[in-house]
């Protein structure tokens, strides 16, 4: 994959988001109502055929990995946030520094990359960066507006905690769906890609007034690239030779990517600052454009 692909691909995103605003100003759409579809219906739906069609071998190991990752990151920028804000902004400081847009954004670019083995790694990882989300990040994020009893109860609600479980018991029972149920399931991975990207424009384009919160951008952007790409680095040479070059490779392109429209998503749902959160996604991914392709030089 050359740099014209990867900005072709950045700026298909972009145009997504950017037709979510035309459409939040033209139309009188609910970003929330969007949220909610992605996080109940779509989301779930995504893990539960992804988890199904992973090929076989041992890749639980990077979900959990990832899933460990994420949450230690998140919370220690929570503990940071903490000595910059004293409102919920730290809160969605915290979510969004424990992950990144490593499905619709990252996916596509491993799979043009690597092999099959390179691809499952990726998935997987994918799988435990969304556990993270929907669980650990969910948690936080809801502290922002919740009490601890209450954020608890709503991540227990979490469906995509469920369809997790139910499709690799499945998968591990052998009992996998026909090709015409897990076709029509695929079909959710295209709508989740749509939507995540959307929503960002839609949620831009509810503010009378555009303003641009210069701290929480400056702290998310670090975070996102300097942050990440230098623990990952350490983690692969703390670990040395016992990842492979394949390993090592989809790991650090997972670091790269921008930040997760999952944070808008889970903002709009919980109500905290969706405005910041969109702004900063939005501006990620633009970054994107530098990062992925310089990352890709550092795997070559």
């Amino acid at each position: 994959m050359d740099i014209k692909e990867v900005i072709t691909r950045v700026g298909f995103l972009i145009c997504i988001a950017l037709v979510g605003i035309f459409i939040g100003k033209k139309f009188k759409v609910n970003q929330k109502d969007i949220s909610t579809l992605l996080v109940y219906v779509i989301s779930p739906a995504v893990m539960f055929v992804s988890v199904l069609q992973a090929p076989k071998g041992n890749y639980l190991q990077f979900s959990a990995a990832a899933f460990l990752f994420c949450s230690f990151t998140a919370l220690l920028a929570y503990q940071i946030g903490r000595f910059i804000w004293t409102d919920h902004t730290k809160n969605l400081f915290a979510f969004s520094g424990g992950t990144g847009n490593t499905g619709y954004f990252g996916l596509p670019i491993a799979l043009a990359m690597f092999d099959t083995t390179g691809a499952a790694i990726a998935v997987f990882i994918i799988l435990g960066v969304n556990l993270y989300e929907f669980t650990v990040g969910y948690y936080i994020t809801s502290l922002g507006r919740h009490s601890i009893k209450d954020s608890l109860k709503k991540v227990v609600k979490m469906p995509i905690l469920y369809s997790f479980a139910l499709a690799y018991a499945l998968k591990i029972m052998g009992l996998i769906p026909n090709d015409v149920i897990l076709n029509s399931l695929n079909n959710f991975k295209g709508t989740y890609s749509v939507l995540g990207m959307m929503v960002i424009g839609i949620t831009l384009s509810k503010f009378e007034r555009f303003e641009v919160d210069l701290k929480f951008l400056a702290a998310t952007l670090t975070w996102k690239y300097v942050y990440w790409p230098v623990a990952v680095l350490l983690l692969i040479h703390t670990l040395g030779t016992a990842m492979s070059g394949t390993e090592k490779a989809v790991v650090l392109l997972m670091a790269c990517v921008p930040m997760a429209g999952n944070t808008v998503v889970i903002a709009n749902e919980l109500d905290v600052h969706p405005e910041k959160a969109a702004t900063a996604v939005m501006l990620s991914t633009l970054f994107a454009i530098v990062s992925v392709p310089l990352m890709m030089m550092f795997i070559s």
